[in-house]
């Protein structure tokens, strides 16, 4: 066997043994002339290598350069369409149950629409190299799973460059957004505990993001006015983790107590401290479904989304992009009802 040949296999194998153990996950391939310089071979031989791998159907030559496996069970030539998920900022290292439920209700979409749709988790070692991995994983288009602003700002630009992108749970101007409305939420429920008397209320933030703090404290401000309430009966808390566990222990130890707990960003702690210094029948806590967990033996109000509706119109604007590429962005509240529970069992479905 000629030492081109020899070469022309070493590579081949290792491509298609990586494809081969990738679980049906793409996989990105570099360019031939980085191909060559890995196997210390000739550019040409490494060029023969892809090019026969593409005819073959092994691999998808990308815009951006070098190619992407195509998974081997289904034929993929002309409709693959892989899809970034982002949570948050690109780097969970672990799953949430926050972060499962929104990401399942759009993987899900995505998926069912199509057996040539992929869904492909996306890490980055900083948010301005999004669109860098958006080339080179050649995606067809980008989902943001509880991103902040940060992050909101490069995917707008990857947007303008054409690339389709939509955000879930947050609303970031000139994306689609199907978010969720946290100065709405704020309002009419305040407003419902106020009808029921409960007008010394606790709310509990998030630590440093005034982009979430901000709607919070307009809803507020709305329901203590239109409620005639004082707002200094409304107390709200979005200071970092171990400064807001000192201020809650302050004011128990105090002798403060509070007719409601709305707890948007959970954190156990606090919520355990709470649980031993305020009477449950005195004191209702309000949580989101996805800070509670089974061990809490929950008592009180859930926040039930409709994520799967909201997905429904994620993916439908998603693919709205992909055939018109300056299509204006939309912008859908995610609707959602409060359910009652006692002792982690909900009474109503």
């Amino acid at each position: 066997m000629k030492s081109d040949d020899t070469d022309f296999m070493r590579i081949r194998r290792y491509v298609v043994d990586r494809i081969a153990t990738s679980g049906d996950q793409p996989i990105r391939f570099p360019a031939t002339r980085v191909l060559a310089k890995q196997f210390s071979v000739s550019q040409p031989t490494a060029l023969r290598v892809v090019k026969s791998l593409v005819e073959e159907g092994y691999l998808i030559p990308c815009r951006s350069g070098g190619t992407i496996s195509r998974p081997t069970t289904l034929d993929y030539r002309e409709n693959l369409k892989i899809f970034g998920l982002l949570e948050y900022q690109g780097k969970q290292v672990f799953d949430t149950l926050y972060f499962h439920l929104i990401s399942h209700a759009v993987s899900y979409e995505l998926l069912r629409r199509s057996e040539t749709n992929k869904t492909k988790p996306l890490i980055l070692e900083m948010p301005l190299h999004l669109e860098r991995v958006a080339r080179e994983e050649n995606l067809s288009g980008i989902v943001l799973l509880g991103s902040e602003p940060h992050t909101g700002e490069y995917a707008r630009q990857l947007r303008e460059h054409g690339t389709p992108v939509v955000s879930f749970m947050h609303r970031f101007e000139g994306i689609s957004s199907f978010y969720n409305p946290f100065q709405e939420r704020i309002r009419e429920t305040l407003r419902d505990l106020f009808r029921e008397e409960r007008t010394h209320v606790l709310i509990l933030g998030w630590p440093d993001r005034p982009d979430l703090s901000e709607p919070v404290l307009a809803g507020i401000q709305e329901a203590c006015t239109e409620m005639n309430i004082p707002r200094g009966q409304v107390i709200f808390l979005d200071k970092p983790t171990k400064e807001m566990l000192e201020k809650v222990e302050e004011m128990l130890e105090f002798g403060m107590k509070f007719d409601a707990v709305f707890t948007i960003n959970f954190q156990r702690r606090c919520y355990d401290l709470l649980q031993k210094h305020l009477s449950p029948e005195k004191t209702l806590f309000l949580l989101d479904r996805s800070a509670v967990y089974d061990d809490l033996k929950f008592t009180g109000r859930m926040f039930h989304y409709d994520l799967q509706t909201a997905a429904k119109l994620l993916v439908d604007n998603l693919f709205e992009q992909i055939r018109n590429p300056d299509s204006p962005p939309v912008y859908e509240k995610i609707s959602y009802r409060l359910v009652r529970y006692r002792d982690g069992v909900p009474l109503e479905n």
